[in-house]
């Protein structure tokens, strides 16, 4: 993808799937058009629905891939056969990252019976292959999130971010008024994405709604206006 211009992602140019047990948009996939094929070290954005009882793919391997799940609403049974301490729950607004390294094996099911699960899951290429698989959690409180950018991800474990094996920042807000944000770059030349969950964003010539995406390249603080009940990611990442 071509950063060095602003690009628009409508959510119509999103890839839709059915799993059957699942229904989730697609944003970036090798198989989608060019613009759609990654985000920098950003290769995977699927926003899914999962049914109420859901059991996932059963267990599946992922290798040398940043494996993150963001719950937005609903809880998640994370099964890990090999490391039973990584077997557990998490509820919304929880976030779940797995560095798969040199290989690991699990599934993620909707732990509700009665009601459905909705999550991001979002993946990065590592800074380099063949490291240690780890696993790492957390969960967000209303007071970090709601009209302000909360980091969920960096590589240093800023702001008690989980700490992600790559270059790259994520942040997660959610509005209940009209709010003015201002983002900077510190004077650094980085890839910006936004991804709307909910809502509406004001930014440059364009107003973003539900499953849009929006990137550029910049060296300069980037400014939008999220409107009221807008919920939305903000991913910060390295510029090649």
């Amino acid at each position: 993808m071509d950063t060095n211009h602003p690009i628009f992602l409508p959510a119509s140019t999103r890839a839709f799937k059915d799993f059957g047990f699942m229904q989730a948009y697609l944003s970036f996939k090798p198989h989608l058009p060019l613009e759609r094929h990654q985000f920098g070290s950003l290769i995977t954005l699927d926003d899914a629905t999962l049914k109420p009882g859901a059991k996932g793919f059963g267990l599946h391997p992922h290798q040398d891939t940043e494996v993150v799940t963001l719950i937005l609403q609903g809880e998640v049974l994370h099964i890990d056969p090999n490391e039973p301490k990584h077997t557990g729950t998490l509820k919304a607004k929880g976030v779940q990252l797995i560095t798969a390294g040199t290989g690991i094996t699990h599934n993620e099911e909707n732990n509700a019976l009665t009601e459905p699960m909705k999550a991001l899951q979002i993946w990065f290429t590592p800074r380099k292959k063949g490291l240690t698989p780890a696993y790492s959690k957390m969960h967000l409180t209303e007071s970090a999130y709601l009209n302000k950018l909360a980091c969920v991800l960096s590589p240093d474990g800023q702001e008690d971010s989980l700490v992600l094996q790559q270059d790259a920042l994520m942040y997660y807000s959610k509005t209940e008024q009209k709010q003015h944000f201002t983002y900077p770059t510190q004077n650094k030349t980085r890839n910006l994405f936004i991804y709307m969950i909910e809502g509406e964003i004001q930014i440059a010539h364009h107003t973003l709604n539900k499953g849009d995406g929006y990137g550029l390249k910049t060296r300069n603080p980037i400014s939008f206006i999220a409107l009221k009940q807008t919920e939305f990611v903000l991913f910060d990442l390295k510029s090649e």
